[in-house]
C-alpha cells in the first residue's frame, strides 16, 4: 500500500464490526448508541444520564475480547 492510499488521521479505516458508541465518564462502561438520535442516554450499570453532544463518539468493535 503506498502512502497515497491511507486516509487521513481524522478519518481512519474502521472494522466492518464497529458501532458508534460513547463512554460513560463515571463507570467506564461502552455504551452503544445504535440507530437512535437521543440527546441523553442512560448508563445501563450506573443508571447516569450522559449528554451525546457533550461526549466523544467512538467506533469500536462490539465484539467481547
Amino acid at each position: 500500500m503506498s502512502k497515497d492510499d491511507k486516509l487521513p488521521l481524522s478519518n481512519p479505516e474502521r472494522a466492518d464490526n464497529s458501532e458508534e458508541s460513547v463512554k460513560c465518564p463515571s463507570c467506564g462502561m461502552m455504551i452503544g448508541l445504535g440507530y437512535e438520535d437521543e440527546a441523553m442516554i442512560m448508563c445501563p450499570v450506573c443508571e447516569e444520564q450522559i449528554p451525546t453532544d457533550e461526549v466523544n463518539t467512538f467506533y469500536a468493535s462490539n465484539e467481547d475480547y
